[in-house]
C-alpha cells in the first residue's frame, strides 16, 4: 500500500476516534452532571428517585439513536460518507454547548425539564450517525490486513473521552470547588468544555475525501430504501450483531461510562474519580490499537471476540472488588483493568461489522445494529443504582454493581458464537 493511501486511512481512524470520544465525552459529562442536574431539573422529595429520572432521560435519547441511525445511514449509503459524517458531528456537538445554557426548574418551571428532554433525543438522533460512521468510513479506507489496528484507533476515542471528561472535570473541580457552586454554574462548565474537542475533531474531518469503496461499490448500486433491503439481506445478522453490542454495552454503561455516578455512590470523591476515568481511559486508548492488531495478525475476529467475552465474564467480579474495596491503589487499578478488558473487545467490532456487511447498506447496517443494541444497555446506569440502594444492602455491595456487567459479557459471548467471520476478506 502506497504511504499515501496509509496516511489517508490513518487519518480517518484518528477523525474517528476523535468524533467517537467526543460522543462518549457528552455520555460521561452528562453522567457526571446527573447527581447536580438531578434536583434541578427533577424536584423530587427523594434525592435517589431524582437521580434515576434523571438517568432515564439519557435512556431516552438513546432511543432516539436507533432513528437517527436509520436517518443518517439512509443518507450516507445513498449521498455518501463524507457530508453525513461531518454534518452529524456538527449538530452532536452544538446539542452538547445548548444543554449547558439550560434554564432550571426553578427558572421556568416544567418548561425546563422538557428542554432537556427535547435535546437529549436530538443529541441521540445526531449520534445515531456518527458512531456508524466512524466505523463505517474507518473500515472503508483501511487495507485489508489493517482492519482491526485501525478499528482500534478508532475505538480508542472511547478512551479518549474519559480522558477529555477528567480534564472537565479537573477544570470544572477547580472553578467551583464547592457543592453549591457546582449546583449553580460547575456543571454547566461540563457541556461547554465539549467545544475542544468538537473544534478538533472538526478541523480534521474537514480535510478528508470521501470512501473510495463507497464511490466504486455503493453510489453505483444505490437502493431506494438502504434500510429495508438491510432488513432483507441481513436480518440474522442484525439479530445477532445488535445483541452482542448489547451485552457489550451493559459492561461499559454499567462501568466506565457509570463511573461519575457510581463512584461517588460508593463513597469515592471528586479526585477519585478523575484518577478513575484517566486510568481507564488511559489504558483503552493505548491498548485498544493492540488488540485490533492482534485479529489482523491471527485472522481470526469471531474467535478473539468470544475469548474477550469469555474472560471478561470471569475477571469482572475480582475487578470490581478492587473498584468497590474504598482504597484509592485499588480503584485506580481497577479501573485501568476495566480499561483493558473493554478495550480488547471495542477494537475489533468496527471490522468485525464491516466485513459481514456489503458497501451499499453497510453505513445503515452499522449504524441500526450499534444504536439498537447501545438504546437498550442504556438501562445498565438506572438499573445498577436501583441494585445498589436495594440488593446491595442485602448481598453485598460488589455483587450489585456486578451483576449488569457480567450479565452483558455472557450475552455478548452466547451470541458473538452463533456469527460468521470474514476476517481480512475484501469488502462486499
Amino acid at each position: 500500500m502506497a504511504e499515501t493511501e496509509f496516511n489517508d486511512a490513518l487519518k480517518v481512524a484518528i477523525s474517528a476516534n476523535l468524533g467517537w470520544g467526543f460522543e462518549l465525552y457528552d455520555l460521561i459529562a452528562y453522567v457526571y452532571a446527573a447527581p447536580y442536574i438531578a434536583p434541578q431539573f427533577f424536584p423530587k422529595e427523594s434525592y435517589t428517585a431524582s437521580l434515576l429520572e434523571t438517568l432515564l432521560v439519557m435512556v431516552l435519547g438513546y432511543f432516539a439513536r436507533p432513528l437517527g441511525a436509520i436517518l443518517w445511514g439512509h443518507i450516507g449509503d445513498r449521498i455518501g460518507r463524507k457530508v453525513t459524517w461531518f454534518v452529524v458531528l456538527f449538530g452532536m456537538g452544538l446539542v452538547t454547548v445548548l444543554i449547558g445554557f439550560l434554564p432550571t426548574y426553578v427558572q421556568i418551571g416544567i418548561a425546563a425539564t422538557a428542554l432537556l428532554v427535547l435535546l437529549r433525543m436530538l443529541q441521540g438522533v445526531f449520534l445515531g450517525g456518527e458512531w456508524a460512521g466512524g466505523l463505517t468510513v474507518t473500515s472503508e479506507f483501511a487495507p485489508s490486513n489493517m482492519r482491526g489496528l485501525l478499528g482500534g484507533i478508532a475505538q480508542g476515542g472511547a478512551g479518549l473521552a474519559s480522558v477529555f471528561a477528567a480534564a472537565a472535570v479537573a477544570l470544572a473541580t477547580a472553578l467551583a470547588p464547592t457543592k453549591d457552586a457546582m449546583m449553580s454554574y460547575g456543571w454547566r462548565i461540563l457541556f461547554w468544555f465539549g467545544v475542544v474537542p468538537l473544534i478538533i475533531a472538526l478541523f480534521v474531518r474537514w480535510s478528508i475525501g470521501e470512501s473510495e469503496i463507497w464511490l466504486k461499490k455503493g453510489k453505483p448500486a444505490v437502493e431506494r430504501v438502504p434500510f429495508l433491503t438491510l432488513l432483507r439481506k441481513y436480518w440474522f445478522f442484525v439479530i445477532v450483531a445488535t445483541l452482542v453490542i448489547f451485552g457489550e454495552s451493559l459492561i461499559y454503561y454499567g462501568s466506565i461510562g457509570y463511573f461519575g455516578t457510581l463512584l461517588p455512590l460508593l463513597g469515592y470523591g471528586g479526585n477519585a474519580v478523575v484518577l478513575a476515568s484517566l486510568a481507564a481511559g488511559l489504558a483503552w486508548m493505548l491498548l485498544g490499537p493492540l488488540f485490533g492488531y492482534i485479529s489482523d495478525r491471527l485472522g481470526r475476529r469471531k474467535a478473539l471476540l468470544a475469548a474477550y467475552y469469555a474472560i471478561a465474564a470471569l475477571v469482572l467480579l475480582p475487578i470490581w472488588m478492587l473498584i468497590a474495596g474504598g482504597q484509592l491503589v485499588n480503584l485506580v487499578v481497577g479501573a485501568a483493568l476495566m480499561g483493558v478488558v473493554f478495550s480488547s473487545q471495542y477494537s475489533v467490532l468496527p471490522a468485525w461489522l464491516a466485513e459481514a456487511i456489503e458497501t451499499k447498506v453497510r453505513y445503515s447496517g452499522i449504524g441500526f445494529i450499534i444504536n439498537l443494541g447501545v438504546a437498550f444497555s442504556s438501562f445498565a446506569p438506572s438499573i445498577s443504582t436501583y441494585l445498589l440502594k436495594t440488593i446491595g444492602q442485602s448481598y453485598g455491595t460488589v455483587a450489585a454493581v456486578s451483576l449488569v456487567t457480567i450479565i452483558g459479557a455472557v450475552v455478548a459471548l452466547a451470541f458473538v458464537l452463533m456469527s460468521r467471520d470474514r476476517c481480512c476478506q475484501e469488502l462486499l
